[in-house]
């Protein structure tokens, strides 16, 4: 199972792409959220388009794709609890 072999490539994508995802605080917040989301979509592009030689970009761009599910989830609960 490929899932298995690269459970290590997915972690490793998903602590990069969250060390690189912009900070809530900051105040380009929206700009460079944006950024990160057009950074991941392109990686995700060029990723699925080279799978079949090097399967680990994928694999590291899903890691990329599960950082982002959380930025969005953490997000969105921080701004619920506050009101």
């Amino acid at each position: 199972m490929d899932l298995v072999k690269y459970g290590n490539v997915i972690l490793l994508g998903f602590l990069v792409w969250l060390l690189i995802a912009p900070r809530a605080g900051s105040p380009q917040y929206s700009e460079s959220f944006l950024a990160y989301m057009v950074a991941l979509l392109f990686s995700l592009i060029g990723s699925s388009e080279i799978m079949m030689v090097k399967p680990v970009a994928f694999f590291f761009t899903i890691g990329g794709v599960f950082a982002f599910c959380y930025i969005v989830a953490s997000s969105a609960i921080r701004v619920g609890l506050r009101k």
